[in-house]
């Protein structure tokens, strides 16, 4: 491909779409909020299980998030806000955290909440057996005390200054009744929250109604809500002009461009510390050498990956996790490879690879701007002596195998999370449950420790920028850019402000018209 024409042949694609997308994160109307009406979300089918312990992705969250309640809400900005908790203090030393209830909470069966239900909730979340996402976010409680119906203690081992945007505000952390065996059976998904889950079909649709009894008053605006399971986004959009959906998310800033252009539906944005990370295995094969990572990231021309992949829209990486949307901490004097093929023919020659690499296949989902990110590395990769094969592989798949975690070239989309910490603990970390490069390097883990515990944000900063730095030297990972989360609605929804990781998007307030 002329890469060069590519990019002239989409120029006024990104003027317009820059136009139609400015100012879209929030939607909304001078009008007073109607109550009624049930919103249809078209969304990927859920993979996997539906306790909200392990919400990975969009689907399952989206749902867990309209029937349950978290203590603290984690906010699109980035911050927290009250919840099932109604205020919280912290002890001078860092150690103590006592949460005040809201009182006159009940489940949807008419249980009352109370601390039991947080108590059990978190506890459930500690247990190693369980094996939650969670256990390394919340890794830092030592013990958890109920002195009464509506006070939650929990006392932790060391200072957290994640401790609430991260831990307790984490999406895995909403809240159960006290004694639910089975969260992934449908029958026993009860929750404080808007929305009651009546009926559950798996691969086809979620029926709710709106929880009458919300704490809330007049919340939720809607009757219901319909999640319609649909794995393609283009079927997902065109259900959506044909008027069979009203809502759509994680939407391809392509498709999301002819999707604008439409007389009756609207385009909104998110911006936060969504990413792809491009990687490769790191103990073993090529990718056990720095310089074959080094050559990779040579290889690899970031800046017209984000024009002809994101429309220009996205913010070019430093091939690190650390995103601006962390204001206090990226580092934004990381000096990266400039792309530069003979470069990274080089250093493969100096790793024993005098004819380029070769041989290897890079295994990506079929997800959003994936494949075409794919195809285009592809291309740049064989002008700096690396040729790869491609396998595009539909995106259950591709998750719910853990076939992203096998394999030794791969692509990865990453939703925001509150805190860089989280990727790092999660995916970067030796010991991390996600850590799909297998890397491990002993700096790297003795600064991801220490950041753990540091609360003065200048040295926590100090230490970011250290591990952005060892990521650029030798990381097995190139993560090109940073994109918006999108979606698109029909024009007579009002009141979507879309969460950064947008299966975390607040419905409560969102309402339709006649």
């Amino acid at each position: 491909m002329n890469t060069q024409r590519f990019l002239y042949g989409r120029i006024i694609i990104v003027l317009m779409l820059a136009f139609l997308l400015v100012g879209t994160a929030i939607t909304g109307s001078a009008q007073e909020p109607q109550r009624g009406g049930v919103l249809r979300l078209a969304i990927n089918p859920i993979e996997g299980t539906l306790d909200p312990a392990f919400s990975s992705n969009n689907p399952d969250a989206t749902l867990s998030h309209s029937v349950y309640d978290f203590l603290i809400e984690p906010l699109p900005d980035g911050s927290i806000a009250p919840n099932l908790a109604t205020d919280w203090t912290v002890s001078d030393d860092g150690l103590t955290y006592t949460f005040n209830l809201r009182q006159g909470v009940t489940f949807h069966d008419g249980t009352p909440f109370t601390s039991a239900d947080v108590a059990f909730t978190f506890n459930r979340l500690l247990d190693e057996e369980l094996g939650s996402p969670a256990l390394d976010l919340l890794s830092s409680i030592e013990s958890i005390e109920t002195p009464d119906d509506f006070t939650v203690v929990m006392n932790l081992s060391a200072p957290n200054p994640d401790f609430l945007s991260a831990g307790v505000g984490s999406r895995f952390t909403l809240i159960l009744k006290n004694g639910t065996e089975d969260p992934n059976d449908p029958a026993q998904i009860i929750g404080t929250g808007p929305f009651v889950l009546t009926s559950y079909s798996q691969g086809d649709r979620a029926i709710l109604t709106r929880n009458e009894n919300y704490w809330i008053e007049d919340q939720p605006y809607l009757d219901g809500m319909e999640h319609i399971y649909v794995p393609d986004t283009a079927a997902q959009a065109e259900i959506l002009r044909s008027g069979e959906a009203d809502l759509i998310y994680s939407v391809p800033l392509e498709l999301a461009e002819s999707l604008a252009g439409e007389e009756d539906v609207e385009v909104v944005t998110a911006v936060g510390s969504q990413h792809t990370v491009v990687r490769i295995h790191a103990d073993e094969g090529p990718g056990a050498d720095p310089r074959v990572r080094e050559a990779f990231k040579f290889a690899t021309n970031r800046e017209e990956l984000n024009e002809l992949v994101l429309f220009g829209r996205g913010t070019v990486a430093n091939n690190d996790p650390i995103a601006p949307s962390f204001p206090d901490f990226y580092p934004g004097d990381v000096t990266t490879q400039e792309h530069d093929p003979e470069r990274a023919c080089e250093l493969l020659a100096e790793a024993g690879f005098p004819d380029g690499l070769s041989g290897m296949t890079l295994e990506a989902p079929d997800s959003l701007e994936i494949p075409t990110l794919a195809t285009l590395l592809q291309q740049q990769w064989a002008e700096g002596c690396i040729n790869v094969d491609i396998n595009i592989v539909p995106v259950s798949n591709y998750y719910g195998s853990d076939q992203w975690l096998d394999t030794p070239l791969g692509i990865t989309g990453w939703g925001s999370r509150p805190s860089p910490q989280v990727f790092l603990d999660t995916s970067y970390a030796s010991d991390g449950i996600w850590n799909e490069s297998r890397w491990s390097d002993e700096e790297l883990d003795a600064l991801i420790e220490q950041a753990r515990t540091t609360v003065d944000v200048d040295e926590r900063a100090a230490i970011f920028a250290r591990i952005a730095e060892i990521f650029n030297e030798r990381g097995p990972v190139i993560i090109p850019y940073f994109q918006p989360g999108v979606g698109a609605h029909r024009s007579n929804v009002h009141g979507v402000n879309l969460h950064p990781f947008v299966g975390l998007t607040d419905f409560r307030t969102v309402w339709i018209s006649e």
